[in-house]
């Protein structure tokens, strides 16, 4: 059944028994990506499959079970994606399983479903849980765009009590580790940073215990796992938000990207967790974890916002962002003149490398090659650099032609190192934004510079994710800006200013204190 008439590309549709797992399946679906979510058991995204590669486990065991919530202390692992409470030594039964029941496999209502031009979204929401996390129910909110293989998830926490109760969100994505019918599981990895600053020292990472799947840093500012099963986790609390778990046989790869809250409280200090299962059935999971926030009571709500990527492309992967994930870093051969590098894309349309001077004067722009994320872009182009080039981007644009965003970028010095330069924090249309005094009262000011015109959005949230005041939203040219924000109307307290600029979201943290 067709629930409403279609953007063009992309579709949603209400299916029964969809793929004979025995229940009810809302699937969304466009040119690249399906994305399939079953209300009946906790709402779970069952399928996030990059055409016909799947990602996301499912245990053949429980398929077609419905199991009615209760505080039996019984766990029902039907695989597939969930989001529980974080920590977990908070929950009612001294941080051991079985999760808050109505949440993990309660039957979730589908409260709407919603068409723009390029997306649809359904969105699910839970029964409110009664034993283990008394008062705390869910809603989760899946967009699907068309021309990409983005899905934009966003997971809210409600607190429906009459108590203040501090809880992060906690996402788990239970990942394939073999092919049926195959024990192949060397194929499978995962790959995140680690923050050279990171709380648990110099690994930037902290094994619940000894393990042969961890495989610590891959190349630089990179740690890698590897399925073994040892039934073991790691935790990390990567400075940058992606997480990304890849195919080797198939050079698949499916990414997460998500905000990193620096200087906010999150469970066990980890924002991101692996977990590799050791005994049947066989999985490795993708866990991401929000920053534990304040719920109000009587509807509280906090959101945190996963985007999901996916591409053919080569592992290990050492760079993702809302463009692609990179396999290998932008490099030059003076010798030969040839410009390469190795890409995924998360996008259909066409990339370019644009060369421009030290005033951001474009000098040179190359072949267009078309993109999509079921190709891998190996990318050479025979190039003389022009003189006076300062830096190379990789500009990805959609099908229309419109700037999705770079992929890549280096200062031409770099490109002859190319495989051991490290990627810019931030790519290059724009610097790092600060803010002074900070703490402040009752006012700080924010400076930031643009180096690319465009569409500049600057805004103010609580640590409940609400957006308190709107700073900018509007197309400013090159140049540095400076705004204020003015705190005085608001109790002492954490808050956050987002500026998003082309492919960028920058977050920082505000300490207002009166």
């Amino acid at each position: 059944m067709l629930l409403h008439a279609q953007p063009s590309g992309v579709s949603l549709q209400a299916i029964s028994n969809y793929n004979q797992w025995g229940w009810n399946s809302v699937v969304m679906q466009n040119a690249f990506v399906t994305i399939a979510a079953v209300p009946a058991i906790g709402g779970r995204i069952m399928q996030y499959d990059l055409g016909s590669f799947p990602s996301i486990f499912i245990n053949s065991a429980e398929l077609g079970k419905t199991y009615t919530p209760a505080p039996s202390g019984q766990w029902h692992n039907f695989g597939g994606y969930k989001t529980l409470p974080a920590p977990q030594s908070r929950w009612n039964v001294s941080g051991h399983w079985p999760p808050p029941p109505a949440l993990d496999y309660g039957a979730y209502t589908i409260i709407d479903t919603v068409r723009t031009d390029d997306s649809v979204s359904v969105g699910l929401s839970s029964p409110v849980e009664q034993w283990t996390t008394p008062g705390i129910s869910f809603m989760r909110k899946a967009t699907l765009y068309t021309g990409t293989s983005r899905v934009k998830m966003d997971q809210t926490i409600v607190n429906n009590g009459t108590d203040t109760l501090n809880w992060s969100m906690w996402s788990i994505t239970p990942s394939i580790v073999h092919h049926t019918n195959k024990s192949d599981y060397p194929n499978y990895w995962v790959y995140f940073r680690v923050d050279p600053n990171s709380v648990y020292g110099q690994s930037g990472v902290s094994p619940q215990g000894a393990s042969t799947a961890w495989k610590g840093e891959i190349v630089p500012g990179i740690y890698g796992v590897q399925y073994v099963p040892d039934n073991n986790l790691i935790y990390s609390d990567p400075n940058r938000g992606w997480i990304a778990y890849a195919d080797l046989s198939d050079t698949v790869v499916f990414a997460k990207t998500f905000d990193v809250f620096s200087g906010a409280h999150y469970p066990d200090s980890a924002r991101v967790t692996v977990y590799v299962s050791g005994t049947s059935p066989l999985y490795m999971e993708i866990e991401v974890k929000s920053p534990i926030v304040e719920l109000t009571p009587e509807g509280g709500k906090y959101t945190f916002t996963e985007n999901w990527w996916a591409a053919k492309v080569r592992a290990p992967i050492l760079e993702v962002n809302p463009v692609g994930a990179i396999a290998r870093r932008l490099a030059y051969n003076s010798a030969t003149q040839a410009l390469t590098a190795i890409y995924g894309t998360f996008h259909e349309g066409t990339a370019q490398v644009v060369f421009f001077d030290a005033t951001r004067r474009v000098l040179y722009t190359g072949q267009q090659h078309a993109v999509s994320p079921l190709m891998e872009i190996q990318f050479q182009d025979t190039i003389t650099i022009p003189n006076g080039a300062q830096t190379a981007e990789i500009q990805v644009r959609n099908s229309k032609g419109d700037l999705v965003g770079v992929l890549d970028s280096a200062d031409i010095s770099e490109l002859s190192t190319g495989i051991d330069r490290k990627t810019p924090a931030f790519p290059l249309e724009y610097r790092p934004a600060s803010n002074y005094p900070n703490p402040f009262n009752p006012a700080t000011t924010i400076k930031f510079t643009v180096l690319q015109k465009g569409v500049v959005s600057l805004k103010v949230f609580d640590l409940l994710g609400r957006q308190i005041a709107v700073l900018m939203d509007r197309i400013l040219a090159p140049g540095t800006y400076n705004t204020s924000f003015d705190g005085s109307h608001l109790p002492s307290g954490v808050y956050f200013y987002r500026l998003e600029t082309g492919s960028i979201r920058e977050t920082h943290k505000l300490v207002l204190l009166k």
